[in-house]
């Protein structure tokens, strides 16, 4: 129970900087859709998933090697930071001169110029990788919350909005992310004051073994999932242009923006916690299902409210110059569910330490996602958007499957536990469509939004409380992560006479 109580505080904490966080990312939507053309959206974007991969490949996977490992000492962490660093410093040194040849390859103008900047922000990760993956494993999600939330608030969104009003363009989204980067090194440090001492050659080899040997097959997991997760940008922007990326990756964002605030805080409690059991299969095969319980219930009324308010969404969020964004967002809307949901498989699959079962699953994902985003590219954005959905779906199908392994019947509990919100998730359609219908017709978007939306979660509330009953474990769970009262202090016996002699 000290577990679960710790666990459920992190997880709040960790959503509360969630929330947090994506609060700031739609400001920082409605203020940049304003100040930068959609082209120029475009060319960051493209930019930034050039970063992802480097970074991806630069840090060998690090920090979850520090938080999966049974027993880590000062040795294991050293090498862990000089690994990640030095191999971030070589391929930044890279990427700065061959980016006129890689520029041109995911849609960049040739001058380079880009990529050059995206640069600084690959050292600067790297940097952070060691402590922000000792934060998670001493379960230190408050400190590691608000770190994320200040140098996301203080770091992108202040530096970009600032440089986009000043008329730096697609560079001021860059110089944002570098901005982002440099403060939760420093902010990680701070924290975590890590060990940083070089160590005896050959403690150092030994560490670089251990370190190597679960990075090696995360890298490889996640290079399968950067594939998969990039690969419609990638797409879109060879056989569309950056006008078409752009377009596409404010759909895409306005989707992740809720699956992160879900799926991503999900994870970053689930991966430590589940590592810490990782022996203890029913225990795992409890969390698993309970996780995937609750993330259903809250996923599916959204994914209904996101399809049928996305016109407004759109129109409130980036201006009447990106309608073309609301049909892809309704399309991508519809798999919220499994987009959010394989994040938990994946938790559970580094927690066991199958990183190489994993990764093979991860570049399955990956070839689905380009060979059907490639197809439905010849029905422009809308065609790749629906082509990403269906790889999605696929996805999050075969990791389940792969996580039925941990237990026997463990596949029908969670498909068993997704039913339990069938009904909240149809009361709040039945809602909110209708009442959608009504209000554009004598009311502003904003109003429509606002009304829409709050009649709608209230009623899918009021489902949710009359079908209780159904939810016992999660409330549970979710009751058992307050601090437990004190206990009265016992009373003190009165001290005995002597006996008389």
């Amino acid at each position: 129970m000290g577990l679960v109580r710790t666990a459920i505080r992190g997880l709040s904490w960790s959503m509360l900087a969630a929330v947090g966080q994506a609060v700031l990312q739609l400001v920082a939507i409605v203020v940049l859709s304003r100040l930068v053309t959609v082209e120029e959206f475009g060319i960051a974007a493209a930019s930034m998933v050039v970063l992802s991969l480097v970074v991806m490949v630069s840090q060998l996977g690090v920090g979850p090697a520090l938080v999966q490992a049974r027993r880590l000492d000062g040795a294991d962490v050293a090498t862990a930071f000089y690994l990640s660093t030095a191999l971030s410093i070589v391929l930044a040194a890279g990427l700065f001169l061959l980016a006129p040849l890689v520029g041109p390859l995911v849609g960049l103008p040739p001058d380079g110029s880009y990529l050059r900047l995206v640069s600084m922000a690959l050292v600067l990760g790297a940097l952070s990788a060691v402590a922000t993956g000792l934060l998670q494993r001493r379960l230190r999600f408050r400190a590691l919350a608000l770190l994320q939330l200040f140098s996301y608030g203080f770091g992108y969104l202040g530096t970009a909005v600032v440089l986009a009003y000043a008329g730096a363009g697609a560079a001021a989204l860059i110089w944002g992310q570098i901005a982002q980067s440099l403060l939760l090194a420093i902010g990680g440090y701070a924290l975590e004051r890590h060990d940083v001492r070089p160590h005896r050659p050959a403690a150092m080899l030994a560490s670089g073994k251990k370190v190597f040997r679960f990075g090696s097959g995360y890298s490889l997991s996640q290079l399968g999932n950067w594939v998969g997760t990039n690969g419609d940008n990638l797409v879109v922007t060879s056989m569309l242009g950056p006008v078409a990326l752009g377009l596409y990756s404010r759909a895409y964002q306005l989707l992740v923006t809720p699956a992160q605030l879900i799926g991503t805080v999900a994870d970053k409690v689930l991966f430590p916690a589940m590592s810490r059991v990782q022996h203890e299969p029913d225990r795992l095969a409890r969390a698993y299902v309970v996780a995937n319980s609750l993330v259903a219930v809250v996923t599916l009324p959204a994914s209904v409210l996101l399809c049928v308010l996305a016109p407004e969404i759109v129109r409130i969020l980036l201006g009447p110059g990106w309608s073309g964004v609301t049909l892809p967002l309704q399309i991508l809307a519809v798999v919220l569910l499994p987009r959010t949901a394989y994040k938990i498989s994946g938790s559970l699959t580094r927690a066991t330490g199958a990183v190489f079962g994993g990764a093979w699953r991860q570049w399955l994902y990956a070839v689905e996602v380009v060979a059907a985003c490639w197809i439905g590219s010849h029905w422009g954005v809308v065609g790749v958007a629906a082509g990403a959905s269906g790889a999605i779906v696929a996805h999050w199908a075969t990791m389940l499957k792969f996580s039925g392994r941990v237990r026997p019947g463990l596949v029908h509990s969670v498909l068993r536990a997704y039913a339990r919100s069938l009904p909240t998730t149809a009361v709040t359609a039945a809602v909110a469509v209708p009442v959608a219908v009504w209000l554009r017709s004598y009311s502003s978007e904003v109003l429509t939004l606002l009304g829409t939306g709050s009649i709608a979660v209230a009623a899918g509330g009021l489902t949710l409380l009359l079908t209780r009953r159904l939810f016992q474990e999660e409330f549970r769970l979710l009751r058992s992560g307050r601090r437990p009262r004190r206990a009265a202090p016992a009373p003190v016996p009165p001290t005995p006479e002597p006996a008389d002699l």
